[in-house]
């Protein structure tokens, strides 16, 4: 856990005693999620209180298992008020792990449904057509996630400025090694999803092959949200 403030350089701020700060020194935290914003999420540690901003990197966003593997700049905030004002109420957390089971069901029951009727829609255009069709539409789907991040960011500069708070960085850990595997499987039945659609779109050209393939794509990109979920869980 480090501390940093404009361009000066770091102080550890861990609690942990001397001799284990070698080591490194995990401690409990509480995650909350910010009201109405699925951008940031409010963490909870040795009594202080600190926002993380999870769309600052669209390659984390891309990968989001780097939210594990990579240290988190989060902000800390000193005013309660403030912190008031943006927690979300609490809910009882739901297992995440129905959640991909749902998912994946309902994609296979999707593919089952509309199978018979995918031929209608194939439009009849060239391999290089297709492509740049496909690009486009990759790029309005990204665009469109970036749009929804940035009414976020702007959402919370209502209440504060994130520039003007200490910065510390953070490890912040699975909760657990079950939540990891059912994450990751959650990733990749939608990543294998996506580029199958891919593939299936440039050889076909099937306008619902298309629009399933934006629609996983864009849940995955919403769902990266999921790293860091509402809880508590490890941090270092």
């Amino acid at each position: 856990m480090r501390w940093r403030r404009g361009g000066g350089g770091t102080r550890n701020l861990s609690p942990c005693p001397t001799f284990l700060q070698k080591w490194g020194c995990v401690m409990e935290c509480e995650i909350q999620g910010a009201y109405k914003n699925l951008r940031y999420r409010i963490l909870k540690l040795n009594r202080n209180t600190y926002i993380l901003d999870m769309g600052k990197s669209f390659f984390k966003i891309l990968f989001p298992f780097t939210f594990w593997t990579f240290p988190n700049t989060v902000y800390k905030i000193n005013d309660e008020k403030i912190v008031e004002q943006l927690k979300a109420p609490i809910v009882k957390q739901t297992n995440t792990g129905y959640f991909s089971v749902l998912g994946a069901g309902l994609s296979i029951l999707i593919a089952n449904l509309i199978s018979p009727l995918i031929s209608y829609f194939d439009i009849q255009t060239s391999t290089s057509t297709n492509i740049f069709i496909l690009v486009f539409s990759l790029i309005l789907a990204i665009l469109l996630r970036f749009y929804i991040s940035h009414i976020n960011q702007k959402n919370l500069k209502n209440v504060v400025e994130l520039e003007q708070l200490e910065e510390v960085e953070l490890w912040i850990r699975p909760k657990s090694i079950k939540y990891l595997f059912q994450y990751l499987f959650f990733y990749l039945f939608f990543l294998a999803f996506i580029i199958f659609g891919i593939a299936a779109f440039i050889e076909h050209g099937n306008v619902i092959i298309l629009s399933l393939t934006l629609f996983f794509l864009f849940f995955l990109f919403i769902g990266s949200g999921l790293t860091i979920s509402v809880g508590k869980t490890k941090v270092k």
